[in-house]
């Protein structure tokens, strides 16, 4: 594999000062994938990390979504008591402004009451890289308390991440598709992607945070609200064939998720969970999950693509991923 000065560099910075260091880059070039890993002292080793995703598990439900609404079963200008029909009587935003953060939904479905206990928990398990501030908030009930208590004008608002307003949308999709959304969505990835390696789950992979401490992965339980946003763990060599079926046309209805659906800042616009960026055909999207840090970007007119995984949380996977997608 043939990286550029600047890549290198940022590979140099990633390690430098850091002992545990696991690094997958995995690209795709003229339909072919090659899949490389570096250890601890930057030795190359034939094997492949199953690696907490994090937040790249949205491109994922958006996928699935665009599947339903290919046949008929969604529509992304419904708003959400359209599905969820046991909320209070008020304004709720259409489908389309959850996948595309623009809904006015906060970026974390907490306040300073829930804040406190979970705070509580975390210094107990010691500190965000080892807590998974969703595990188990909010339930369903939880969520629908949110939705009832944020009271929201019929407006584009201006792009804010929103982790729970995707996953309202993850939750639609699995309550349409009558399989609910963990069970789906790991049929989904089996059976309509072909992923051997790609679930929804836990993984018993170590990552490190800033300190070089041991940090288990976060953990995951299938009724777990947040679930659609961030709980997928996958391969490099598995992220390569989800963006290469994002390009070839063998799914046609993928082609949705890629299409400008708002805008996020100077140079990226918006798709169905994807970020779009301006200056080049590129999807990309980052995921973080404690102290893992992925990247997953595709040029959509030149087929190539880059799967970026790092077993430390906070650190320049999407850098790394640009500099060789932005040069291929």
């Amino acid at each position: 594999m043939l990286l550029n000065a600047g890549t290198q560099k940022l590979i140099n910075e990633l390690y430098n000062k850091r002992e545990h260091v696991e690094l997958t880059i995995g690209i795709l070039q003229n339909g072919e994938k090659e899949v490389i890993h570096w250890g601890p002292h930057r030795e190359i080793r034939d094997e492949e990390l199953i690696y907490p995703v994090g937040s790249i598990c949205k491109p994922f439900t958006a996928s699935w979504a665009a599947k339903l609404i290919a046949e008929g079963k969604m529509d992304l200008d419904q708003p959400i008591n359209a599905y969820i029909t046991d909320l209070p009587e008020q304004y709720y935003p259409p489908l389309r402004r959850l996948t595309t953060h623009t809904s006015g939904y906060s970026t974390q479905p907490y306040n300073l009451l829930t804040t406190i206990p979970f705070f509580v928990k975390m210094n107990h398990e010691g500190g965000l890289f080892h807590t998974n501030p969703f595990r188990g908030y909010p339930d369903e009930a939880g969520m629908k308390k949110i939705l009832a208590g944020t009271h929201l004008k019929d407006k584009e608002y201006k792009f804010e991440y929103s982790n729970i307003g995707m996953s309202v949308f993850g939750y639609i999709t699995g309550k349409v598709s009558g399989e609910g959304f963990w069970d789906g969505m790991n049929r989904y990835v089996r059976e309509d992607l072909g992923l051997e390696h790609t679930f929804l789950g836990n993984v018993d992979l170590l990552g490190y945070d800033r300190k070089d401490q041991p940090c288990r992965c976060w953990q995951w339980h299938p009724e777990d609200i947040i679930a659609p946003a961030g709980a997928m763990n996958s391969t490099m060599s598995d992220l390569l064939t989800f963006a290469q079926k994002n390009m070839d046309g063998s799914l046609p209805y993928l082609d949705l998720c890629h299409e400008v659906n708002g805008s996020i800042d100077q140079d990226n616009d918006s798709g169905l969970a994807w970020r779009l960026y301006k200056k080049q055909p590129i999807s990309w999207h980052t995921g973080s999950a404690g102290a893992f840090s992925c990247w997953l970007g595709m040029n959509r007119e030149t087929k190539n693509a880059v799967a970026v995984g790092i077993n430390y949380g906070l650190v320049n996977a999407e850098e790394i991923g640009f500099s060789i997608l932005t040069e291929m």
